[in-house]
């Protein structure tokens, strides 16, 4: 009986041990399937560009240089980031594809030819991804000119087709012509508008610009993002029946994706600005 006891025991540390080598390889083996579970959600940040200028006159809060930004891949690859773009998070959410275990987006707004100049060649150096979010009234006059210059001109048409057939990056939509600031500031609704005569103007300008884009690249975007930020508590169901399935605010902080949809609407986005050191800049991603 005594031995049959101490069999049992040394049966039971037995089964126990295996269980937790089991467990530890396991982890080791699929670390990202276990952060999803014992995550409550997925940490996210997202960061804004614009504008990128050798010239250190232009500067600002907007404009950053080449190497700032290249600094900036260098610095986020050392800390273990992975740059993701909009249809990795969407796949995420839809369907539950998992994440690498610290990503992030790096977005540039506008369609700046000087994205395609000096972003495209640095994120290929690096093997890394960004997302471009273009206005079709700004393409349109680019691809009119003869004489351009990357400290105002945008992307055309041809280069805008050239990286989507990258796999570099990733091409948004931001409206036809709402990037200004008048009766209507941005995608916002006016003063005494009603919902069907904002759902139009919604539908017109950003749909054209979807249509456009399809048009000209064979690509049809799946998220829009919000010119200046600016938007309204009706212009995500409407962008949602449009067919979008995410939106980008210019608010600031980190986003947190546990695998609800709408999760995936008004993500913020911190502004990187000249002249901020990588690590008092991405310091605010470990808060």
């Amino acid at each position: 009986m005594l031995i049959k006891n101490v069999l049992n025991k040394k049966s039971m540390i037995c089964i126990t041990l295996i269980i937790l080598l089991l467990a530890i390889g396991y982890f080791e083996i699929n670390n990202i399937i276990i952060q999803t579970f014992t995550s409550p959600s997925v940490k996210l940040p997202i960061i804004m560009y614009h504008h990128v200028l050798k010239d250190s006159k232009k500067w600002g809060k907007y404009v950053i240089s080449p190497n700032e930004f290249e600094d900036d891949i260098i610095y986020l690859k050392k800390e273990g980031y992975t740059t993701v773009v909009m249809q990795d998070i969407i796949d995420y959410v839809y369907n539950k594809k998992p994440l690498p275990l610290k990503p992030i987006i790096l977005t540039f707004d506008d369609g700046y030819l000087s994205n395609y100049e000096y972003i495209i060649p640095i994120l290929e150096k690096h093997d890394c991804k960004a997302v471009i979010s273009v206005v079709g009234e700004y393409i349109e006059t680019s691809s009119g000119e003869y004489v351009t210059s990357v400290a105002y001109s945008y992307m055309d048409w041809d280069h805008i087709t050239e990286a989507i057939n990258s796999k570099y990056i990733e091409i948004q939509n931001h409206s036809y012509s709402m990037h200004k600031i008048g009766k209507r500031k941005g995608a916002s609704k006016k003063n005494g508008e009603s919902f069907e005569e904002y759902k139009n103007a919604l539908v017109e300008d950003i749909g054209k610009m979807q249509i456009l884009i399809e048009e000209k690249t064979g690509y049809r975007p799946n998220t829009f993002t919000y010119p200046y930020g600016f938007a309204s508590k009706e212009s995500n169901q409407i962008l949602t029946d449009m067919g979008f399935l995410a939106t980008l605010s210019c608010n600031s902080g980190i986003n947190y994706l546990s695998g609800n949809k709408e999760e995936l609407y008004n993500l913020k986005r911190f502004n990187r600005a000249n002249g901020v050191s990588q690590e008092d800049f991405f310091r605010q991603f470990e808060k």
